[in-house]
C-alpha cells in the first residue's frame, strides 16, 4: 500500500534547507528556527495529515485498519528522546 509513502511525505524536513542556506550564505538562523517550529508542529499535524490524505486516497477501510496507537507511541518516543538529548547535552 502507499501509506508508508504518505507518512514519509507528511513528515517534516529541513536538513537540506539548512545545508543549502549554509552553502549560499542565506539566513541560517531563520532556516533553523523554521525547521524547529515545523518539527514541533508535526507532533499534531503528522497524524492529522495522514488521516485526511489516507481517507481521500484510500477510503475509510484503510484508515480504520491503520494502527494509530503505534503511530502515536512512535511520535512520543521520538519527541522524548530528542527532549532528553537536549537536556543532557546542556
Amino acid at each position: 500500500r502507499g501509506i508508508t509513502l504518505l507518512i514519509i511525505t507528511s513528515s517534516p524536513g529541513g536538513a537540506y534547507s539548512n545545508w543549502f542556506c549554509s552553502i549560499f550564505n542565506a539566513d541560517l538562523a531563520l532556516s533553523v528556527t523554521m525547521t524547529a517550529f515545523s518539527t514541533i508542529l508535526s507532533i499534531g499535524m503528522l497524524p492529522l495529515n495522514v488521516l485526511i490524505y489516507s481517507r481521500i486516497s484510500f477510503g475509510s477501510d484503510v484508515v480504520n485498519s491503520l494502527d494509530w496507537t503505534s503511530l502515536g507511541i512512535s511520535l512520543v518516543v521520538v519527541v522524548t528522546a530528542i527532549t532528553l538529548g537536549l537536556f543532557i547535552s546542556k
